[in-house]
């Protein structure tokens, strides 16, 4: 189905679009209060979600403190909150621009929202034409002078345009939407130019980011709220992607409508005076709240205080990781889980003692404070460690083992957090061979949902990395 077909095509949401935008049109203008509290809420899910999808370690609270308070909590890398409020202000700018008649949308522009979303040049790892990870110079706010390539979760090397067809792909892509800005449905012209600039991929890097600013653009420039695509639903957003790259062009563009649809039904909810907090805002809050206030005093190692943050660590961090390692238990003939107590490797069970307890169950003797058949009251603990060890890889010509091991050291006033390949084995924990997180934190600062995402997402990715490496 061509470019055309598609935007002149009803879907199955254009009647639920229409009604919505009607409906909208009736409830304005809308109270200011009303419309300050919308236009804060697609600000933050915007800038948020935008950037979370292409690798930033914000979180929705920490982002949250950048946008509207201009403070950084915890250990936020600079250069993510640096890109946080550089994409705010790129969002700032098409809203402008799409107020004013007398500037249309250039070439120019898009490469100033490049150059904006980017600060200034860096190196970044990347993947030549045939499938070798290199580095390379990112230039900013220029159409690219090298190719840009990706890796498939295939294994396969996508090519976008080469840097010498780059500049007339874009003229034509100008032009295009030029014959059909004022005439088609801007729902659909959003979608498809978006779609049609991820295909070029003018820039070295921000490719992503500069399609959904002009999307929106396009859209605020028709009196329609902006698109959020949610990095929760990033899976459905590439599929969507990839099943046009195949022809299907109507997959783009009703995924798009679909997420319209969540900004028309957000904003009529708030031109009601009705609430527009959804389900997880009032925990986002209060994540953030954390952040801001809680951070500040100062508490020591206890007992209390240690159990308490192994319990965390455990059922917030630990068991999603671990349930995503065994998803590669197919790939080994072995996998086991070890847990260590002050580098000590500790057995499933532990004897109980003869005399007046030999007859007591466990749970009879179960301490306060108990961390792997420990009562820290007693055994003072310094170290805790999970180790997920996957033996002997099928595909690989030679042995190979991956161990992924999770470690906390707890000191007086603070707690170190390291994961990556382990050398541990048998009964003692040894040193790591590749750190891939750590984190030095102060005991009241906990890892956040958003950090847990991130966290798995890298160990997933290193582990990816290995199997493919020893193939």
């Amino acid at each position: 189905m061509n470019s055309g077909s598609v935007m002149n095509a009803k879907t199955e949401n254009t009647e639920k679009i229409k009604f919505l935008i009607s409906e909208l049109k009736r409830l304005m203008p809308m109270q200011d209060k009303d419309r300050s509290r919308l236009d804060r809420k697609l600000r933050l899910e915007f800038n948020y979600n935008s950037n979370h999808m292409e690798g930033n370690t914000l979180t929705y609270g920490q982002t949250e403190l950048v946008l509207f308070f201009d403070k950084v909590a915890g250990d936020a890398p600079l250069s993510d909150v640096e890109e946080m409020k550089a994409h705010d202000l790129a969002l700032i700018q098409i809203e402008e621009m799409a107020k004013d008649d007398e500037r249309p949308l250039t070439e120019q522009f898009i490469k100033e929202l490049n150059e904006i979303i980017l600060v200034r040049p860096y190196w970044k790892e990347a993947i030549s034409p045939e499938g070798i990870s290199t580095r390379k110079q990112i230039e900013i706010g220029k159409y690219k002078s090298t190719p840009n390539s990706v890796r498939l979760r295939s294994g396969e090397i996508h090519n976008y345009a080469s840097p010498e067809e780059t500049p007339t792909l874009m003229g034509e892509l100008m032009e295009w939407y030029r014959e059909n800005m004022n005439h088609l449905n801007p729902i659909h012209l959003a979608a498809l130019f978006h779609y049609k600039f991820v295909c070029i991929h003018p820039f070295d890097d921000g490719n992503g980011r500069v399609s959904r600013l002009i999307m929106n653009y396009i859209l605020f420039k028709n009196n329609l709220p902006p698109i959020i695509i949610k990095s929760k639903d990033k899976e459905k957003y590439l599929t969507a992607l990839q099943k046009a790259d195949v022809g299907d062009l109507e997959a783009i563009v009703s995924y798009i409508e679909s997420q319209m649809i969540w900004s028309l039904e957000l904003s009529i909810k708030a031109a009601k005076g009705q609430s527009i907090d959804e389900h997880g805002d009032v925990e986002k809050e209060i994540e953030m709240l954390r952040r801001e206030k809680l951070t500040s005093s100062q508490i020591y190692k206890t007992p209390k205080v240690a159990y308490n943050l192994f319990n965390f660590m455990k059922g917030e961090l630990w068991e999603p990781l671990e349930q995503t390692l065994s998803k590669f238990d197919d790939f080994f003939s072995e996998a086991k889980t070890y847990r260590y107590f002050n580098g000590i490797k500790v057995d499933k069970t532990r004897t109980i003692r003869s005399g007046i307890l030999a007859f007591a169950t466990r749970e009879e003797i179960e301490k306060e404070y108990n961390i792997f058949e420990h009562d820290i009251a007693e055994d003072e603990v310094s170290s805790i460690q999970w180790t997920r060890q996957m033996l002997s890889l099928k595909s690989a010509s030679k042995k190979v083992d991956i161990k992924i091991g999770l470690k906390i050291e707890f000191n007086e006033s603070s707690y170190l957090l390291t994961i990556g390949e382990s050398n541990s084995s048998g009964k003692v924990a040894h040193s790591f061979n590749v750190a891939l997180i750590q984190k030095d934190n102060i005991y009241n600062k906990l890892i956040m949902t958003d950090e847990v995402e991130n966290i798995i997402k890298t160990i997933s990715n290193h582990v990816i990395e290995q199997i493919r490496l020893n193939d």
